[in-house]
């Protein structure tokens, strides 16, 4: 027989042998007062105190063994489970009982079976779906080392791992908060390929390293000591080389509109060309010379006269970017001497050339002073743009940096917002200003809109040049030291199939 309990003023019979406080706490689990601890519970929390270092370091071992078996036999597992869904979905329009099983479910039942352990904590199921995904994508690479998933495997593999430990604990959240599977796994692959892409990007980053950075200082310098040690080997350009070269510079100030009138100390410099190259040879100090007094036109008050000599400089630098060991005559060092010269120094020229092109396309004070509501951003591209559409100019560069030239011209994918945003500038737009207050004086009401339109307007202005700007230079960079990479592909993707291989639980 029981003892008898009594609880606001109701008797319960309950076992002999229990405490009074085990006795009101289950009289109140039978009313619902208290959630009853489920059995499992009650007994993992013993066996978790109990697990010494050894029991916990075997435990360790075996979900590594675990994770590597499901990692490496998941993309047969995957079109396995495939096969068989689309099995037992035919089975059951037919009407039949017929199911085939699910090879991962199996997988997983048999790795229980021979004693290998399941994760239990969130940590534990994070870092079981990050060695998995390891564990596929290297054994991938190494089945078929030569396709997509054998390269590039310093970004690919932490994208592949990275991307199924955090969806793994979003899944857990979203399914907690929510309730259902399908919003938990929508989560679980909307955030994969953000962050299979960001990690691809930062382990590139990491391993290739500081790269080299140049000025455009050091760039002419270089370059000038390019002309003085040619220069010293008396080697010297032919006649016909020399008479190119002024051919070439008056060609493009023709085509940029020249009137020996209009712009007469310009005409003198020519005058000067014709005065040296007549001779026959022209020593590389005289070439040297030819530049440096176009170059000194570039701080004349004429904005006309500053145009055309930038046109001049850079007509010589392309044209001696070009200059082989054929279009010169060897000095005392004979030929030999003279082909290596000139090929050491042509890339320093080379250089330069690509220096003052780029120089010209950063420098917007020129077109800012004649139009000052102009976007510098916009500027900056539409150089870029000019630059990418001059097969002349565009092929003293490398096929990976006429990529890097591209990319600056078409812009990040924020702007055609940036740019619709940036109209609303009160900088940029007098009408613009000049609307809003006066709409405001007549109506004060619409303040509280066109303020915020315009305070927009200026900050997505300013972002977008100083993003631009950052893609220029970190391009104008890359162009000088000759450290462009090569464009990388995206890992979003990647991101994607390795957490759909490896789906969180």
């Amino acid at each position: 027989m029981g003892t008898v309990y009594e609880y606001k003023g109701v008797s319960y019979e309950l076992p002999d042998g229990l405490t009074n406080e085990a006795a009101l706490t289950k009289i109140k689990t039978s009313l619902g007062e208290v959630q009853a601890t489920p059995q499992a519970q009650v007994q993992a929390q013993p066996q978790q105190q109990e697990r010494g270092l050894v029991d916990s370091l075997g435990r360790q071992v075996g979900l590594a063994g675990r994770a590597v078996v499901t990692g490496l036999s998941s993309p047969v597992n995957i079109v396995s489970d495939f096969l068989s869904g689309a099995y037992n979905v035919g089975a059951n329009i037919v009407g039949s009982e017929s199911r085939m099983p699910y090879a991962s479910r199996e997988q997983q039942k048999g790795l229980t079976q021979i004693g290998l352990p399941e994760p239990e904590t969130g940590a534990e199921r994070a870092a079981q779906a990050g060695m998995q995904a390891l564990s596929s994508a290297g054994g991938m690479a190494a089945t078929a080392p030569k396709s997509i998933f054998g390269a590039d495997l310093v970004r690919q593999l932490p994208a592949a791992t990275a991307a199924p430990m955090v969806a793994q604990p979003v899944a857990e959240t979203v399914k907690e908060v929510t309730g259902s599977d399908l919003a938990a796994t929508i989560a679980a692959i909307g955030v994969s390929g953000a962050v299979g892409k960001a990690s691809g990007d930062i382990s590139g980053r990491i391993a290739s390293g500081k790269q080299p950075t140049a000025t455009m200082a050091d760039v002419k310098q270089r370059a000038s000591r390019a002309y003085t040690e040619v220069a010293d080997l008396g080697i010297e350009l032919t006649p016909k080389t020399a008479n190119n070269i002024v051919a070439d510079v008056k060609n493009n100030l023709n085509n940029a509109r020249f009137l020996p009138e209009n712009a007469p100390s310009v005409q003198t410099v020519l005058n000067k060309y014709d005065s040296i190259v007549s001779k026959g040879k022209v020593s590389f100090q005289e070439l040297d010379q030819m530049r440096q007094i176009a170059n000194d036109l570039k701080l004349d008050k004429d904005p006309n006269i500053r145009r055309l000599a930038g046109i001049m400089v850079s007509s010589i630098d392309d044209q001696v970017a070009r200059i082989s060991p054929q279009d010169v005559s060897a000095g005392a060092g004979g030929i030999d001497k003279a082909v290596k010269a000139i090929s050491n120094a042509r890339k320093d020229w080379r250089n330069l050339s690509r220096a003052s092109t780029l120089e010209n396309i950063l420098d917007v004070a020129e077109i800012k002073a004649l139009n000052p509501t102009a976007s510098e951003s916009e500027l900056i591209r539409q150089g870029f743009i000019s630059l990418a559409a001059n097969t002349k100019k565009i092929g003293l560069f490398s096929k990976d940096e006429q990529n890097a030239i591209k990319a600056v011209a078409k812009g990040s994918s924020l702007d055609p917002l940036l740019t619709l945003i940036a109209k609303f500038n009160p900088q940029r737009s007098q009408l613009l200003t000049g609307g809003a207050v006066g709409f405001g004086v007549q109506s004060p009401e619409t303040l509280k809109y066109s303020i915020p339109i315009a305070v927009g307007g200026f900050a997505a202005d300013k972002l977008q040049a100083s993003m631009r700007r950052q893609a220029a230079n970190k391009a104008v960079s890359g162009l000088l030291t000759g450290t462009t990479p090569p464009p990388q592909p995206s890992y979003y993707g990647r991101g994607l199939l390795s957490t759909t291989m490896n789906m969180p639980e």
